[in-house]
């Protein structure tokens, strides 16, 4: 008791009272107005801002009122090129009022985006607590601020040292305080997969790449994202954005944004367009992606939508991914009657890839064996990770081991020298005793069908059999009445053959197939080009194909009327370079197995063997970029459902692939 009372006793001796705090002092931060925003590459041009805000003032950009330009209302549309940001900057204090003592170079950074410009645009000087300035920048989306601090700038590196003009720096001050202030919200077009994957300034990788991005949004996070396309009459102008799951494997899933706008070709930047596409726009709209999840993507199925989807984005083999990823799930379909799981994925039939594709220009060239070799191949890169299709391919029939030294990396060639004596060599300047020589030139010879595998589909067994990847040959060029390749028309010769000897308006170099078909028989003589048909020429019957690969000094062919035909033939004459593609089936197939012997001691197997090697097959699968591969566009099928065959003659398909429809 008595020690209670003491402590009563001098609680009140202490007492209570209170202190005002002390009024901060010196620099406490920055009030950043935006004065003007201009394109880089065109100064004093305004950025345009959304086709569904444009449409309100009579689709005439200039009559957007500048106070509304760059708010939730009325957002800029998401620059493809440098954007100047100007400013005015003033200093504040504690209290917030003017600090009118403070002098200094500040510096500017951005978020989301990156400074492009050289250091005079990164930074603006300070008297009396103000200052103007005007920072360029690129890679903005969604609300952006602008921020100033005192700091000092951050320095551009490579090499490992520091790059840029250094005379642009401002004189660092003994002190800095890392005060900071930002602009109001600007607001632009929320991401889509298109911009992540849509060529920048001729590149073929992301120009997002290390940044982390968020594609879509929540119903609670406020209105879904709608499409603003460029071109109002397309028809995915104003859809809600809709992504959809095409396929999972062990380490991740594929998505296509399943509203995304057209993209003409001429408007991307360096396309390398050998053939027109008819209406104008690419095959793909740059609307895919695969997710890097390190694991399956638990409880995600082909055919799911989704919200939202993030992460950093990264190129691995030159093919766009999202890595470290997070989503939002809007529909599992597996939760829905099984005749609906498809509902979704029926929207987005597959693109299928053929010559006009895969580069062939009106006339054969030395690239087109390797389909979508050729660089700034922008339409194959609409497409990928997208769901293309295979039609009728023919799988290797030899498997050749080039790794003889066995560390089981196979080195790259190239075609290298002017077009008249262009070849495929080493990328490099190759030493005259190159060590990787020998393999170079079994892998070349292999790949390309050449040399001692001329004629033959040829897979580098090394690459199979660390990768899952092999060569198989694409569709042959012909009319598609025959269900040929026809997708570059001007690649196909028509010749009207009466009773006197006539040749193709084109001599093509030795080496190349010839796909030859006529309405009525005819007889042809191949050789060069002063060669003549008769009738004791080889007899090519009507309404069929006849293959035929130029040997020698053999440069064309010549055809005349068959003495048995009741008219005039019309024949069409179509040079093939048996162009290839890779496939990657072991996950989805894993039971076919295309390096077999027919000769194996197993009879099923050998029958096996022999059927699936005489059948063509149509195939389904996502489109990979594997840059550094010959051929470098990879083709992975989800599952055997996904191929289906037709079988040789008086064989059948496969095990356990099915017949096409």
């Amino acid at each position: 008791m008595k020690r209670l009372f003491l402590l009563s006793t001098l609680a009140l001796a202490a007492g209570c009272y209170t202190k005002e705090s002390e009024a901060p002092t010196g620099l406490s931060s920055f009030r950043v107005e935006v004065t003007g925003i201009t394109t880089g590459d065109s100064p004093g041009t305004l950025l345009p801002v959304v086709n569904a805000c444009v449409a309100k003032y009579g689709n005439d950009q200039t009559r957007v009122p500048l106070e509304l330009r760059g708010t939730a209302e009325c957002p800029y549309t998401l620059p493809r090129t440098d954007v100047d940001i100007a400013l005015a900057i003033t200093a504040i204090d504690g209290t917030g009022g003017e600090m009118t003592s403070f002098n200094g170079p500040v510096s500017f950074r951005v978020i989301p985006g990156d400074l492009t410009g050289d250091y005079g645009t990164r930074w603006a000087q300070l008297t009396n607590g103000k200052g103007t300035g005007s920072v360029r920048v690129a890679h903005l989306y969604g609300e952006t601020h602008v921020w100033v601090q005192d700091q000092d700038l951050e320095l551009d590196y490579a090499d490992g040292g520091v790059v840029g003009d250094l005379s642009q720096l401002p004189v660092e001050p003994s002190k800095r305080t890392y005060a900071t202030g930002l602009s109001h919200g600007i607001r632009f077009e929320e991401p889509s997969l298109s911009t992540i994957n849509l060529p920048e300034g001729g590149s073929e990788t992301s120009v997002f790449i290390k940044q982390f991005m968020r594609i879509g949004r929540n119903p609670e996070a406020g209105e879904p994202l709608v499409q603003n396309c460029a071109d109002p009459a397309d028809p995915n102008n104003g859809k809600q954005m809709m992504l959809l799951v095409t396929g999972t494997d062990s380490s991740g899933f594929y998505v296509t944004d399943m509203t995304a706008c057209r993209v003409p070709e001429k408007s991307v930047a360096g396309a390398n367009v050998q053939t027109a596409e008819p209406d104008g726009f690419n095959p793909g709209r740059f609307n895919s992606i695969y997710i890097y999840n390190y694991s399956f993507p638990e409880g995600l199925d082909s055919g799911d939508l989704l919200w939202t989807l993030s992460g950093t984005v990264a190129e691995f083999t030159n093919t766009t991914q999202m890595s470290f990823p997070a989503w939002t799930l809007r529909e599992n379909v597996r939760l829905l009657p099984q005749e609906q799981w498809n509902k979704y994925l029926k929207e987005v039939p597959p693109v299928e890839v053929n010559g006009r594709l895969c580069g062939y220009s009106s006339s054969p060239y030395l690239d087109d064996i390797l389909c979508g070799y050729s660089y700034k191949n922008y339409k194959m890169e609409s497409l990928e990770s997208s769901l293309v299709k295979l039609r009728r391919v023919k799988f290797p029939k030899v498997f050749r081991n080039c790794d003889a030294n066995g560390n089981n990396d196979m080195p790259m060639f190239c075609p290298v020298g002017p077009s008249a004596t262009r070849s495929w060599q080493n990328c490099f300047e190759e030493p005259p005793d190159d060590p990787d020589l020998p393999e170079r030139q079994c892998v070349i010879d292999c790949t390309l069908g050449i040399g001692e595998y001329a004629g033959t589909i040829c897979a580098e067994k090394t690459t199979y059999t660390s990768f899952g990847q092999f060569v198989v040959e694409m569709n042959a060029t012909g009319p598609a009445s025959l269900g040929m390749d026809e997708s570059v028309p001007n690649r196909i010769m028509s010749v009207n053959v009466g009773t006197t000897s006539v040749k193709p308006s084109k001599t093509l170099p030795p080496g190349y197939r010839l796909n030859i078909i006529c309405d009525q028989p005819v007889r042809a003589r191949f050789g060069g080009d002063n060669v003549t048909a008769d009738q004791t020429g080889t007899l090519i019957p009507a309404n069929s194909r006849y293959e035929y690969t130029l040997k020698d000094s053999e440069v064309t062919v010549a055809l005349v009327r068959d003495a048995a035909a009741t008219a005039n033939a019309a024949c069409k004459v179509a040079p093939d370079t048996r162009s290839r593609i890779s496939l990657q089936i072991k996950d989805a197939v894993p039971d076919l197995n295309p390096d077999c012997s027919e000769t194996d001691p197993d009879a099923a197997k050998a029958l096996q063997c022999k059927q699936l090697r005489a059948a063509t097959f149509d195939v389904v699968g996502h489109l990979k970029h594997v840059g550094p591969a010959r051929p470098r566009w990879n083709v992975l099928p989800r599952d055997q459902d996904d191929l289906c065959c037709y079988p040789g003659p008086g064989m059948e398909c496969p095990k356990p692939i099915k017949p096409c429809p």
